[in-house]
């Protein structure tokens, strides 16, 4: 009897320790991996810069001005007038075209927001995402819009405080070809803007 107990109390031992060792080293993984980083921390919470466009959408699909306005977050309205002159026309142009539920995403640009601002290809490390969107409208034709989701407090400063949790919100939404309000930083290259190519 004694020993059976015994090799109980040993087998749960082992088990700890096996489960010590596989966390330790998952956390040592994590530490070193910013995408699997991501996908622990953020993916399961939802808080990622597609699920805000995600309940815009809805929010627009459901003519719901109140919840678009709601999630589109100016910080300073009476020193942002132009953005919420945009803010307005925008979602009554998006609530008169009828657009679809279903969209496309045409390209994804990743913005550092600390130090010195610039596009990044390590989306952990981002503090901003400027996401070109393609709808259809009722009559089936295709509208490009960018929406620029930026983290709630910024700079973001990433690596250099151990990538703290993110907290996503639009700070601005276009027709494609118009130009950005709230970060008017646009990505070039020596000879063209490569913020995104014509579908």
């Amino acid at each position: 009897m004694k020993c059976s107990i015994m090799k109980v109390i040993g087998i749960v031992i082992v088990f700890f320790i096996g489960i010590g060792v596989g966390a330790g080293g998952l956390w040592l993984i994590v530490q070193n991996d910013t995408e699997l980083r991501y996908y622990l921390l953020e993916r399961p919470t939802g808080n990622q810069p597609h699920a805000q466009i995600v309940a815009f959408v809805q929010a627009i699909v459901r003519s719901d001005r109140s919840t678009a306005l709601e999630l589109w977050e100016i910080e300073d309205a009476d020193r942002q007038s132009e953005l919420v002159r945009r803010q307005e026309s925008v979602i009554s142009d998006l609530l008169a075209a009828g657009i679809s539920p279903d969209y496309m995403i045409q390209g994804i640009e990743w913005w550092t927001t600390c130090c010195e601002p610039s596009v990044t290809c390590d989306s952990r490390n981002a503090g901003g995402a400027r996401i070109l969107i393609q709808f259809l409208d009722k009559k089936g034709e295709p509208i490009l819009y960018t929406f620029d989701v930026f983290t709630r407090e910024q700079p973001y400063w990433g690596s250099a405080t151990g990538y703290p949790p993110r907290d996503w919100v639009i700070r601005d939404v276009y027709p494609y070809d118009k130009k950005p309000l709230f970060w008017s930083l646009i990505y070039m290259t020596q000879t063209q803007s490569t913020r995104f190519s014509e579908p």
